[in-house]
């Protein structure tokens, strides 16, 4: 029952209006009269005795918050069977009535302040002892005050871990769905990271004028194999540095490990990637460093113990035989295993020998079929794509390939279209390609084309292109051209564009258009016929690094590894804030090299994530509660490209990750374990170097 105007409590607080209210509980305006002051008077309205015992332990942990950012609670009691929280109040509007009122995205020099303001504060509880995690972060609970700086409201859901506590902790109320991540609506337990990921759904509405689409969508669309519907910041407001909307698809990842690690890592990235949007001077196209690496504005050499965010250069992609990698791209068992539960629509097959493995694919992934025949139709498969200028048919409307640019050209069009545009790096060159788009009686969507070669690697959109630009959907009728740019292998051929969409609620096959003239990409038969070994099956007995070890669907070797002080040394001099490792650990570079062999038609996926967090001890019985280490926050240096790549049925990628582990202990193993593996087909052990 709410209360009444002038309703006064302990004989103290005088109630004015109600601010605001829920299923559990409401917010009112009142007035301290033993000081004089207006306060905000928390009510909640929970008769269950054991969350009652928690709102008192929140209310006596957050009473013992100092931060600027954050408001002050100076008063908890009960009375009359309810209880409250008194807390400062702080007048105006939140972020979210703003946004409204002002029909139009925040510009990024207003945002900054407010996003660094609000990971410290995050920072600032995550690092309480116990730690307070949010659980609520929206423009609904950030106002501003009257000198414009940011505080973070709403403590209904923050919860202070119990020490020695080894489940998950679950929220007292409720969360938003537009702003929580997956482990939130599943339930599964939250951390620091889950805030994170709020605070990215938070900035890239403000950012970009447009909610990012809730987790449990994206991860519907996952499991479907469609292409993840949250487009790149960068992408729907181009003026923003494409840097900065990397690091907010990064905060988005489904899943928690590869998000930042911590609020302070957050930040200090975040400034980082505004400090390498500088704009290069004069009108001359850089050319490539030997290297690869382009400096567009360079400042004072920071310190690695500098208090303030690094100076950052520009730089082109690394040198490497695939793309730099997209951090708003995850994968890894533990989302899938989530889906799995959550969605409960994945049915595992009995497994005869080399049988397909039906798994949901990761992001962006979508079905690669093969033809039986020459009579299957153009333009349903990579064997089978529709002829250079020919239209191919998606969604009721028709596209075709009517042009395309490779190489210097290619470049002087996308630095004049866009000077933030990167140089394409050593080994690589620009592919412009322009489309003509005709949507039929029905709207057209919004599409996502890619591209795959002979080195069948899937390559998303890479870069600003010049105009025209592909729009946000075409109306019922209309007729449009658009560029769309890709930075790929100078070596790749048989270029063929897999066309999807990035609209929600969308699902259409792929169409499959030739760029290149007479361009096809058959599926290798001989893939069906490569048998798994046995080699590093048991964590007790990993592969010996230079061993190539077979799975269901990988073949993957380690080819290197670097330890000692020279890899922090060299990750300090790629970026000077990589958070030291814990006491008696150190980092170790590992180098492998990876083979998609797969039979179930569809994209595989691997990344550095699975290889970050699943550093185990080779001798223990149980490798699972023996997991060690965690991912430093890092950046490689340019001759050493992150291992991230979707491959089609034969392709390969190689590239670098690094791992913790404790320092000269020799009885350490990777384990590889990419997307969803309950079976334990595809999960190796390999021994480093």
């Amino acid at each position: 029952m709410h209360l009444a105007p002038h309703t006064l409590l302990q004989g103290r607080y005088r109630v004015h209006a109600l601010i605001a209210q829920g299923g559990m509980g409401a917010v009112y305006r009142a007035t301290d009269e033993r000081l004089g002051n207006t306060v905000a008077l928390k009510q909640t309205l929970v008769v269950d005795p054991q969350l009652r015992a928690a709102f008192t332990r929140e209310a006596r942990l957050l009473a013992g918050l100092h931060h600027p950012a954050l408001p002050v609670v100076s008063d908890h009691f009960e009375e009359g069977g309810q209880q409250f929280l008194v807390m400062q109040y702080i007048p105006g509007d939140d972020l979210a009535t703003l946004l409204r009122q002002r029909g139009a995205p925040f510009a990024l020099d207003e945002v900054l302040p407010w996003a660094d303001r609000l990971l410290d504060a995050l920072d600032y509880l995550h690092t309480r002892h116990p730690p307070i995690i949010h659980r609520d972060v929206k423009p609904q609970n950030l106002k501003l005050t009257s000198r414009g700086e940011l505080i973070l409201l709403d403590f209904g859901l923050a919860k202070g871990e119990p020490v020695g506590a080894t489940t998950p902790n679950p929220s007292l109320f409720g969360y938003t769905p537009q702003y929580a991540p997956l482990e939130q609506i599943q339930g599964s337990g939250t951390d620091a990271r889950s805030d994170l990921y709020s605070v990215g759904a938070t900035l890239y509405e403000l950012l970009t004028g447009t909610p990012a689409p809730d987790a449990l969508t994206r991860a519907t669309a996952m499991v479907r194999g469609a292409p993840d519907p949250l487009v790149p910041a960068h992408a729907l407001r181009p003026e923003l540095p494409a840097a900065v909307g990397e690091l907010l698809g990064q905060a988005l990842t489904l899943n928690p490990s590869q998000r930042p690690p911590s609020a302070s890592a957050m930040r200090s990235a975040l400034r980082a990637a505004v400090s390498t949007a500088a704009a290069p001077t004069g009108a001359t196209p850089p050319a490539p460093h030997s290297a690869g690496v382009v400096t567009i504005a360079r400042a004072a050499t920071a310190t690695a113990h500098s208090s303030a965010a690094p100076p950052v250069q520009f730089t082109a992609p690394p040198p490497a035989t695939f793309p730099r990698s997209r951090p708003w791209v995850f994968g890894g068992a533990m989302v899938g295993l989530l889906l799995i539960i959550l969605l409960g629509i994945v049915v595992w097959p009995d497994r005869p020998r080399r049988a397909p493995v039906v798994v949901p694919t990761p992001v962006g992934a979508m079905p690669v079929s093969t033809p039986a025949s020459s009579d299957a139709l153009a333009g349903n498969s990579l064997a089978a794509p529709v002829p250079r200028g020919e239209p191919g048919t998606f969604g009721g409307g028709e596209l075709s390939v009517v042009e395309t640019l490779r190489g210097e050209e290619a470049w002087r069009r996308m630095y004049a279209a866009n000077q933030y545009n990167a140089v394409a790096p050593e080994g690589y060159s620009y592919l412009l390609v322009r489309l003509d788009l005709a949507a039929g009686p029905e709207p057209m969507p919004k599409l996502y084309p890619r591209l795959v070669g002979t080195g069948r690697m899937l390559y998303a959109p890479e870069g600003v292109p010049p105009e025209p630009r592909l729009p946000e959907g075409l109306a019922p009728g209309e007729n449009v051209e658009a560029w769309v740019p890709y930075l790929i292998p100078t070596g790749e051929q048989s270029l063929v564009l897999v066309v999807d969409s990035v609209a929600a609620g969308v699902d259409l096959d792929p169409v499959f258009l030739s760029v290149d003239a007479g361009a096809r990409l058959p599926t290798d038969p001989e893939l069906e016929r490569i048998d798994p070994n046995r080699l590093g099956v048991d964590h007790r007995e990993p592969a010996a690094p230079g061993e190539t070890v077979i799975t269901e669907d990988w073949e993957l070797t380690v080819l290197d590894a670097l330890r000692g002080p020279q890899v922090l040394e060299e990750l300090v001099a790629a970026y000077a804030r990589v958070e030291r490792p814990a006491e008696n650990h150190e980092y170790v570079l590992v180098r492998l090299e990876v083979r998609y062999i797969g039979a179930g038609g569809a994209v595989g996926y691997v990344s550095v994530g699975p290889f970050n967090l699943r550093s185990v001890r080779t001798t223990v019985d149980d490798p699972a509660a023996n997991t060690i280490g965690h991912p430093p926050v890092y950046i490689l240096p340019p001759d050493r490209p992150h291992l991230d790549a979707r491959l089609y049925p034969g392709g390969t990628a190689s590239g670098w990750t690094v791992i913790e582990v404790p320092a000269g202990d020799p009885d350490v193993a990777l384990v590889f374990t990419p997307g969803i593996d309950p079976q334990g087909i595809n999960t190796r052990y390999l021994a480093l170097p």
